[in-house]
């Protein structure tokens, strides 16, 4: 069994300016950093901050770091890496903070395999502790520690372009929202349909977007563009959304298409999206994930409450909830909303949005 080593100790702490890393994470995939690096104790940490740190550790059950490229690698222990200061909320997967304080030598748990590192607050049961981590200092370019937020794209403000939005949210994680935008995608790129694609929720990481782009979207960008490694780590989303739907509208698509990372509920503040009126004026159609009866009308009915109701919103139900017929027929005889599996039934789902765009 993996068992986290906490000591609170560090056998040699020296000055860790420069020294190449072995791996730069995609947390940190934005910046522009010069090798060897400048890496100084930052008491103080910010959620962004760019840190270096030597893996101690490493879980045998999610050794895995996402570098700067989009690929993954496995770690060993030894291994130096920089990765950002963030907050992690995961129902299926490590949740963290952002230390208090950081002193050379602290202990850190890697987050994610994007590269967020912070106090982990919460084990998985089926993935036990993370990585375990040794912060070795913060990377500095002159006298400033270096965060991600300077090399973001800036928030644009005013009022939302018109391109229509495709909306694919989830009761949870792990509930086949990538998935689902992955086949919409496809299916329209296929033909020659001009698709963008955002990820606006989550923790900092490549893969939903790298999906999106071999499926056919031609520009794609995510909360973390934006300066964030987790969107736990902000009190809304609207201005991530906004900025994110100016950004993907330029060259104007056909349309795009938003994930929505985790779920409607929970600590990646999606729920706040509910409160922007302009925002929800420009879904053309919502597809909700789901993985049972009780997930999908838990979000019908929160929906329905917050501005979304079914019978005058085109809403369709995917994910597992939809991998039987069974699932199929409860849903829509029950609450008369359509209902589309992404494997069995593709087509079902590209022309419940196909349907919707022609509203436009």
């Amino acid at each position: 069994m993996y068992t986290a080593n906490v000591a609170n100790t560090f056998s040699n702490p020296f000055d860790y300016s420069g020294v190449t890393p072995d791996y730069v994470s995609s947390a940190a995939r934005r910046l522009n950093l010069e090798f060897p690096v400048d890496a100084r104790e930052t008491v103080q940490p910010a959620s962004g901050d760019v840190v270096l740190a030597v893996v101690e550790e490493v879980n045998p059950a999610y050794p895995y770091l996402e570098i700067a490229d989009g690929t993954t690698v496995s770690l060993s222990a030894g291994h130096l890496i920089i990765g950002s200061i963030g907050s992690r909320k995961a129902l299926h997967g490590f949740s963290g903070k952002i230390p208090q304080e950081l002193t050379i030598g602290q202990p850190l748990s890697l987050l994610n395999k994007g590269g967020v590192i912070g106090d982990c607050t919460a084990f998985h049961r089926d993935l036990e502790w993370p990585t375990q981590l040794r912060y070795l200092g913060t990377i500095h370019q002159g006298d400033q520690p270096l965060n991600i937020k300077s090399a973001s794209l800036p928030f644009v403000e005013g009022p939302l372009p018109d391109v229509p939005l495709v909306v694919v949210l989830g009761t949870c994680m792990n509930s086949g929202k990538t998935t689902v935008c992955k086949t919409i995608v496809q299916n329209f790129a296929s033909r020659g349909v001009t698709v963008h694609g955002g990820k606006v929720a989550g923790v900092a990481c490549q893969q939903d977007l790298v999906a999106l782009q071999k499926a056919g979207a031609q520009k794609v960008t995510s909360f973390h563009d934006f300066g964030f490694p987790s969107s736990a780590d902000t009190e809304s989303l609207v201005p991530v959304a906004r900025s994110m739907v100016h950004y993907l509208a330029d060259p104007k698509p056909d349309f795009i298409i938003l994930e929505m990372g985790d779920g409607i509920l929970g600590g990646y503040h999606v729920s706040s999206l509910f409160s922007d009126h302009e925002f929800l004026s420009k879904q053309v159609c919502t597809v909700v994930c789901a993985n049972d009866f009780m997930g999908t009308w838990g979000a019908l009915e929160w929906m329905g409450k917050n501005g979304f109701p079914a019978k005058e919103h085109p809403i369709m139900i995917s994910g597992p909830v939809t991998d039987s017929g069974e699932g199929i027929r409860f849903i829509e005889s029950t609450w008369g909303v359509s209902a589309a599996n992404p494997f069995d039934c593709p087509g079902k789902l590209c022309s419940f949005v196909h349907k919707s765009l022609g509203k436009c």
